[in-house]
């Protein structure tokens, strides 16, 4: 038996190697690579009161998608006025306080307040928009393809290397762009819908009255064209135990996004004596970003522990080993195309009643 003094510091010095290993950047690259930056790390820019930070971009991914983090305070105005896009797939992913968010399409208008863990669905020609009611709120955009980060950019006021803080609470500023420069984006492919009034009739944090919403299962949108909004583990769950337990929650799958792109929680029990985790890879480029717990991902012959908040990107075909070393981790994953991992493990896995893995 070895001493405990020894045991602990082999644990330490792993845990130190895996936080310092060269895949960690403090800026997104500029070219496609396997890298890991951590929470506030990332560059971005500010609009209004809104700090935008882009974990992976569209150089970053070769444009497969854009992860974005939105911090803000809460406001009386809209974070941005109505707009639709024709090409960009917008994906709204609550992480931590609250946001309401809008859509109408097709004559369908509906209206979600998001709390941590819900998500909401824009695809293409969807007028939306969204409003920060928290005072310390973070929105998680994913947006397919890549590259709607130069939007931002081009309205920032200010653009920045790195924040440790989630934003600035002493800006002045809170107010969306005006109204004549929302109408002259269409070059980033935003469409003004200027004449749509966001409905304020929700009761309970949603509208209409007859939708289902904390009350009973979410199904997700027959195809690529219709928005929708899943409310945290009210949508579909499947359990996978070919390795370590683990239990996904598509948000989108191919049939979602038209193959374009797929988005799902992950959540990854513990490895036993009896559970290991195998090498893989994929032919699309994806991320991980860790909601709750601990991510080893060993790539590279490098090991890289994520913590919440932190996230990696993985280039297609590279060879990569996951999972944890406590007792419940979840990820918000990410993958390009239509054949990523959450789409291997659905395939393998079973319908599941319960956002929690088996505890035997």
């Amino acid at each position: 038996m070895y001493p405990l003094q020894s045991v602990v510091g082999a644990t330490v010095l792993a845990f130190a190697q895996a936080c310092t290993a060269t895949i960690w950047v403090d800026s997104v690259p500029d070219y496609v690579r396997p890298y890991a930056i951590h929470h506030y790390d990332a560059g971005g820019c500010v609009v209004g009161k809104q700090y935008y930070r882009f974990p992976v971009t569209g150089p970053s991914s070769d444009n497969a998608f854009t992860l974005i983090a939105t911090n803000a305070p809460e406001s009386t105005d809209l974070g941005v006025l109505p707009h639709r896009h024709e090409v960009h797939y917008e994906n709204f992913f609550n992480y931590k306080g609250r946001f309401q968010l809008w859509t109408n399409k097709d004559g369908v208008e509906e209206t979600r307040v998001l709390t941590p863990g819900d998500y909401g669905a824009v695809p293409i020609n969807t007028t939306h928009t969204f409003q920060i009611l928290d005072p310390d709120t973070e929105m998680v955009g994913v947006i397919s393809p890549g590259g709607f980060e130069t939007l931002f950019y081009a309205l920032a006021s200010e653009n920045f290397t790195s924040k440790s803080a989630p934003y600035d609470p002493t800006a002045a500023d809170g107010s969306p762009p005006p109204a004549n420069v929302t109408s002259s984006l269409q070059r980033f492919d935003v469409f003004a819908e200027l004449a749509y009034a966001p409905r304020r009739d929700d009761v309970n944090g949603f509208a209409p009255v007859n939708s289902t919403w904390r009350t009973g299962p979410n199904a997700l949108a027959e195809d690529e064209t219709k928005p929708y909004f899943v409310a945290k583990d009210f949508g579909p769950k499947i359990l996978n135990n070919k390795a370590a337990y683990q239990v996904v929650q598509p948000f989108v799958t191919p049939a979602q996004s038209d193959g374009a792109f797929t988005l799902s929680t992950i959540t990854i029990a513990k490895e036993t004596k009896n559970s290991t985790s195998v090498a893989q890879y994929f032919g699309g480029h994806a991320a991980f970003e860790v909601l709750e717990g601990e991510l080893i991902i060993e790539l590279e012959d490098e090991t890289v522990c994520l913590l919440q908040g932190d996230v990696v990107f993985i280039p297609a075909y590279t060879s990569y080993k996951y999972y944890t070393h406590v007792g419940f981790t979840k990820t918000l994953y990410i993958s390009q195309g239509s054949g990523g991992l959450d789409s291997a493990l659905i395939a393998a896995g079973e319908s599941w009643s319960s956002p929690i893995f088996p505890l035997s």
